[in-house]
């Protein structure tokens, strides 16, 4: 027995390097099975037993991965990121979250964003998951994609949304259209033409490309939109509330609206509700993006399952590409999972 081998030592004899030795002993999914039973077999062979930190020492890893969000109350970031904690724990990592609440402030500006920014690279932290905030703005500002670019000089960034134009940061997609059309074509079908939209910010960009693929599928089934009937005031309940307010002082009103998430839904069918308007019979309601509890909502709402309980493998998954230097440069970019209409009792 080696009293004092080391993993560099283990690495020498596996012939493999510190990193894969680090990360079998991490119990990391991203080896392969006939490299991992080598390394496995020579640490058996010598009854080795590392010390935690001096393995990441070593390997110049913490195992640790940052994830940013803009509103840790949001119910998709809050599925997300739990699942995203679920997998890194599987393969030994772990996570540090950062809020900025960026959605729940006003004026919103960039500087708690790029203050966090600059707090990770003076961090030990391997890698960086951003879920929204400035990067899905429209137009991201300037001083923000200043501090992202340090950020990706100094580590692997996987950004969950907007892409850019010249592939600038790996990103992961999400259908922002599909879901869009099938919750209209689900509308259509039902004979229901005057249709509103509610809900988002013409700030960022999940909701543009939302609403110009309703505005484009409305015009597709030879249907000319309504302008005072696209209500943009935020995703929260309170602004679909406030958005069937608006819409019913108009002269004229919709036989349906397409709010941007279940929490828009909720807070629009709560309005209709305390005008004594019934949903779905007089108007119905239908949502682009499914959160968890959907099916206890009364009534149960008809929305878009955008299969977000694969997007957590696919950000880990670029992530560990590039942390192991493996991502091609045609692969910075994922093809969006297909989002699936869920019937419900809404619409």
């Amino acid at each position: 027995m080696h009293k004092n081998l080391t993993i560099k030592d283990i690495a020498v004899l596996a012939g493999v390097s510190i990193t894969t030795v680090s990360r079998v002993l991490n119990k990391h999914a991203w080896v392969s099975e006939k490299t991992r039973a080598r390394v496995e077999k020579v640490i058996t062979e010598h009854q080795f037993s590392p010390n935690l930190m001096a393995r990441g020492m070593i390997s110049r890893q913490s195992y640790t991965l940052a994830v940013i969000v803009s509103d840790i109350t949001n119910p998709y970031f809050v599925t997300l990121v739990a699942q995203i904690q679920q997998i890194c724990l599987a393969i030994g990592y772990k996570i540090t979250l950062y809020d900025t609440q960026s959605a729940n402030r006003s004026p919103v500006t960039p500087d708690e964003e790029i203050a966090i920014f600059q707090s990770i690279i003076d961090s030990q932290i391997d890698g960086v998951i951003v879920l929204g905030g400035h990067s899905d703005y429209v137009p991201i500002p300037e001083s923000y994609l200043a501090m992202l670019d340090r950020l990706m000089h100094k580590m692997a960034v996987v950004v969950v949304g907007q892409p850019h134009p010249d592939n600038r940061w790996p990103c992961v997609m999400r259908d922002q259209q599909h879901c869009v059309a099938l919750a209209l074509r689900h509308l259509l079908a039902r004979g229901l033409r005057e249709i509103a939209f509610i809900g988002g910010s013409r700030k960022v960009w999940v909701t543009c490309e939302r609403v110009n693929h309703f505005v484009t599928t409305l015009q597709q089934a030879d249907i000319t939109p309504r302008h005072e009937w696209i209500c943009l005031n935020n995703f929260y309940p309170e602004h679909g509330y406030q958005a069937v307010e608006t819409l019913w002082q108009l002269p004229q009103r919709p036989q349906a609206l397409v709010a941007i998430n279940d929490r828009v839904a909720m807070g629009a069918i709560r309005a209709l509700s305390d005008r004594g308007i019934q949903v779905p019979q007089q108007v119905a309601v239908i949502s682009c993006e499914r959160f968890p509890g959907s099916e206890y909502f009364i009534p149960r709402l008809t929305n878009v399952d955008h299969q977000n309980t694969l997007l957590g493998q696919n950000i880990i998954t670029m992530m560990m590409a590039q942390l192991n230097g493996t991502l091609a440069a045609d692969a910075r970019r994922t093809s969006p999972l297909h989002p699936v209409l869920i019937p419900g009792e809404s619409a």
